[in-house]
């Protein structure tokens, strides 16, 4: 089989789940990347991966590569990164192409109209790109609705993203569910808990969005303050929503227990998860609608690493959950206190840890977990 992985960009620290795709395709197939922009791309994937970067950017017709390029498209009736992206596929000669979110798809639909192709393409969704997208840009939403006819079959990583395509009306036969992979023989265990009278320590990994939720976890341990009494929370990522946090944190005089991390490679996180008692990320749908639409994969990282998680039910987050019974209400602050305070006060906490680890190498093992590749060879046989 040849599979080539169609994204925007590879690889984003941020989209490590892509990447995490592109190395269960090495393990039954021959692998391709065609994207707009390269990064930080580690030695295997340089040495047996094909990579083909198409051009993309924006340009202004004052300069003379500009005017040359709106003329060339003016004519032609196509876009430059067109004729790129079929060099690509005549290059490779893909027998399935992996489109990566919504964008993607809709890129690889109309460039199979131009030029009349008939290779079979999936295309997977993430959470904005099939939440608060369609509803703040009414093109994508028009081209979304052509996707869903054209479309050969799409991704999910859980049910409730799928939901939310055949609510937005996609037919339902057309959705597959892959969860996330990670690669767990690779991820440190941790091997001490915390006493029932010791400082707890809190994680939070993510970016500074509403989605995430954290705001609501910072008022909620701000009510808990005198009950829990010791406590820190190490903050790692960046993003739009620092200044509510730093807000939230003040009012409630929480600074001497909050550390700001800042961006941190992904290895990093990953080495010091084992260090802490509970990762935080108690998500929500945004007032603008987005939402994480499946699960974040630090959830999933952290339950292989035997870090217990504070979480919500939002979206896909139960479907990647090993336990449930510490599980807050999504965006109730009632239920997230109820939730933090139970968990603290839960005398075997490994028992549910090693829970959520045994559901991570059952359902998102990049090693174990032969799904992706079976879905693939379905479409291909279908198309």
């Amino acid at each position: 089989m040849r599979i080539l992985h169609f994204t925007e960009s590879f690889s984003q620290p941020t989209e490590t789940f892509i990447k995490r795709y592109v190395q269960k395709s090495m393990q039954f197939a021959e692998v391709g990347i065609v994207a707009y922009s390269f990064h930080n791309i580690e030695d295997e994937i340089k040495e047996r991966v094909s990579l083909f970067e198409i051009t993309n950017k924006l340009y202004t017709r004052k300069t003379i590569p500009g005017a040359v390029r709106y003329i060339y498209e003016h004519l032609s009736g196509m876009r430059l990164w067109y004729m790129q992206l079929n060099n690509a596929i005549e290059s490779f000669n893909p027998d399935i192409i992996h489109c990566h979110f919504g964008n993607t798809g809709i890129a690889m639909m109309n460039f199979n109209r131009k030029f009349k192709k008939h290779i079979p393409y999936v295309t997977s969704f993430y959470g904005y790109d099939i939440s608060s997208l369609p509803a703040a840009d009414r093109k994508y939403r028009k081209e979304l609705n052509k996707l869903w006819k054209d479309g050969p079959a799409f991704f999910a990583e859980g049910p409730e993203l799928a939901k939310k395509g055949i609510a937005l009306g996609s037919p339902s036969t057309k959705w597959l569910i892959n969860p996330l992979l990670i690669p767990v023989d690779d991820y440190p265990v941790k091997e001490e808990y915390r006493g029932a009278k010791t400082s707890v320590k809190f994680l939070f990994v993510g970016r500074f969005m509403e989605k995430k939720g954290f705001h609501l976890f910072l008022k909620a341990i701000a009510q808990l303050k005198k009950i829990i009494n010791e406590f820190s929370i190490d903050i790692v990522g960046a993003g739009p929503y620092q200044k509510e946090y730093e807000q939230i944190i003040a009012e409630n005089g929480l600074q001497s227990h909050i550390r700001w991390l800042g961006m941190l490679k992904h290895t990093e996180i990953i080495g010091m998860m084992k260090n802490y008692d509970f990762l935080v990320h108690p998500s929500l749908t945004a007032k603008d609608n987005d939402s994480e639409g499946g699960a974040p994969t630090i959830i999933i990282e952290a339950q292989a690493v035997g870090l217990p998680v504070i979480t919500s039910d939002h979206a896909d987050i139960p479907y990647v959950m090993g336990y449930r019974d510490f599980m807050a209400k999504e965006n109730n602050i009632t239920s997230l206190i109820d939730s933090i305070e139970s968990m603290i006060n839960c005398s075997d906490i490994q028992h549910y840890t090693k829970m959520g680890k045994d559901k991570v190498i059952v359902q998102h093992s990049l090693k174990q977990n032969e799904l992706y590749e079976n879905n693939l060879k379905k479409i291909i046989s279908q198309n």
